[in-house]
């Protein structure tokens, strides 16, 4: 059996017998950008500003949508973090993104805001995805983590536990909702993605967002292979390693997990940065040592004390196998290879191609 699975800006392609396939989690695409669209358009009115957060493709094909409908001539403001990957994926808006200001240097526990952010009326938008650490991040969370300064060190501070929640509000979230608050004059809409499609336009979190989810159920593997879906999903470790977590529970620990995702942009976070070069200790971390992304180590650590992990990326071999200890294959056929030479010839494998796109109960 063939099964594409979303790598950076093209498919991977697993072939798997069919006694070896246990479950396959693959959203079809269901795409409803042209109504979404036009929803998105009604919401803008009188806004000033349109606030971009991220670079995923389900972002993208609604701003496409959108860009003939959207007020020219300077009456709307476009940011984002990087403007030049969203006129990429938006061509149509090409000259017309700025740069979002970094935000202010902040004083200690205090939280700063970007410059754009504070003045005048504006739109924020994303494509909203599980997390470990918020549960959700929604349009609002998405803000604080690209537009906030000194926000993702509170939330890590102000987190309950280490365990991976999704799909919840956790306190980490509730945290980041407080800031994003602040900003009465803003308003913001969480796109939700089937497919690697627009599928709807939310104005909530974790609760609206998982009404929009399937749940599934699902009994532990010996093994599983979790796709992070591609560009916009697996361009760092760091969002790899945050939207594989949620398909962990169905493998039986000890069991073994085979990440696809590219990675092309390195590993992302300062804390796996730090990590995986050996600038940050045991005895650091317990002192309450904090970079951005800390919550990570945790999740990288559990993953490789519970899990024998194969990894399929670009990542170089330096942090892959010599750092995190992974194994590595340069090819889906080797990284196969692997996983059954472990878990045994008639091992059983569940197969999530969009890991945040799936919620098991």
């Amino acid at each position: 059996m063939e099964i594409w699975v979303p790598y950076g800006d093209v498919e991977s392609l697993l072939t798997l017998q069919a006694e070896n396939l246990g479950e396959l989690f693959d959203p079809v695409p269901e795409s409803h950008a042209d109504e979404l669209a036009t929803i998105l358009v009604e919401r803008m009115k009188g806004m000033e500003k349109l606030i971009v957060c991220d670079r995923k493709p389900s972002t993208l094909k609604l701003l496409r949508s959108a860009a003939t409908q959207l007020p020219q001539d300077g009456q709307l403001k476009i940011y984002a973090r990087s403007p030049r990957t969203v006129e990429d994926g938006a061509p149509v808006l090409k000259g017309r993104v700025l740069k979002l200001s970094p935000p202010p240097a902040s004083a200690a526990g205090e939280v700063t805001y970007s410059p754009e952010l504070l003045e005048g009326t504006a739109f924020v938008l994303a494509t909203g995805e599980p997390d470990p650490l918020f549960g959700y991040i929604d349009a609002r969370v998405s803000l604080g983590l690209s537009g906030m300064g000194g926000a993702r060190k509170a939330a890590y501070i102000g987190r309950a536990k280490d365990e991976p929640a999704f799909l919840e509000e956790t306190p980490a979230c509730a945290l980041m909702l407080s800031f994003a608050e602040k900003l009465n004059r803003a308003v913001f809409g969480t796109v939700v993605a089937r497919g690697g499609e627009p599928f709807s336009l939310i104005e909530g979190g974790a609760k609206e967002a998982r009404t929009n989810f399937v749940v599934q159920q699902v009994n532990p593997a010996k093994g599983i292979v979790v796709g992070a879906g591609g560009r916009g999903y697996d361009d760092t470790f760091s969002q790899m390693l945050r939207l594989s977590l949620g398909a962990v529970k169905a493998v039986r620990r000890s069991g073994d997990v085979l990440l696809v995702g590219e990675c092309r942009d390195g590993l992302g976070s300062d804390a796996l940065q730090m990590q995986a070069t050996g600038r940050v200790s045991d005895s650091a971390l317990r002192k309450g040592f904090y970079a951005d992304g800390m919550e990570e180590i945790a999740y990288l650590n559990s993953l490789k004390e519970n899990y024998s992990v194969t990894f399929l990326s670009s990542l170089p071999e330096l942090y892959a196998s010599g750092s995190f200890r992974f194994k590595t294959a340069k090819n889906s056929g080797a990284a196969l290879q692997k996983v059954f030479n472990s878990a045994g010839r008639g091992a059983k494998l569940h197969v999530f191609t969009r890991a945040p796109e799936t919620f098991l109960g």
